[in-house]
């Protein structure tokens, strides 16, 4: 019976559910295809420390600890990727001025074990292009500044995957969004009949009257 009475409730006011929901599938479809566009260069590193080849197969741990060093190479280096001081180098690179807070809000390190993502993000999908293969030249020219170790140790960055341009807001991306606003409108219309039917004290049918009187109906004049 509750089912009953809730669905009654809804199809009194049927009418708005339908015009929300289709408002809101309307003004997100508008505001998905007439929005700003985002794009991202990415590229992927390959950070590793080779094993010192005098110690021989004597140490067994030692390829271990070659393992566990590139892993704190990966995360020094994921920090360096974001400083301001490895962003104009970037800058220097690139032949022209390019402010370096830009550079850094924009990027994006992602770490998998021994490996990084490098994603740079813009407007203008030749603008990440140009300062991920900036990013590429400093790596190529560069690291061995930041990082002594590297030198020292046997260390290695390899690029490889070179920096390739993508569009972020995908339309698969932009029609999971236009589906969830469509959803997210539908129920808070379905709540929002709910709310009107409670604040609406008018008697609407037998059952209404049953409820509040204690007692059976006897006879009732159809609407029609």
């Amino acid at each position: 019976m509750e089912l009953k009475s809730y669905g009654r409730v809804i199809r009194r006011r049927w009418q708005l559910v339908a015009l929300i929901t289709l408002a809101a599938l309307a003004i997100s479809t508008i505001l998905a295809l007439r929005g700003p566009t985002s794009y991202t260069a990415s590229m992927r590193l390959a950070i590793s420390v080779v094993p010192d080849p005098r110690v021989g197969d004597f140490f067994k741990y030692d390829a271990y600890y070659a393992w566990l060093s590139s892993e704190y190479l990966a995360d020094d280096l994921s920090e360096v990727l974001k400083s301001e001081a490895f962003a104009q180098d970037v800058s220097s690179e690139l032949g022209y001025e390019v402010d370096t807070r830009e550079i850094v809000e924009f990027t994006r390190i992602r770490k998998t074990h021994r490996l990084l993502d490098v994603m740079i993000s813009g407007s203008d999908p030749r603008r990440p292009l140009e300062i991920a293969e900036g990013f590429e030249r400093v790596l190529n020219s560069k690291l061995g500044e930041y990082f002594a170790f590297l030198q020292v140790n046997n260390g290695q960055v390899r690029i490889i995957n070179r920096p390739i341009v993508k569009r972020t807001d995908t339309l698969a991306l932009m029609a999971a969004q236009i589906g969830l606003r469509t959803v997210a409108a539908f129920f808070a219309a379905i709540g929002l009949v709910f709310l009107l039917d409670y604040l609406d004290d008018r008697v609407r049918d037998r059952r209404q009257v049953e409820s509040l009187l204690g007692a059976p109906v006897l006879g009732e004049i159809p609407a029609t």
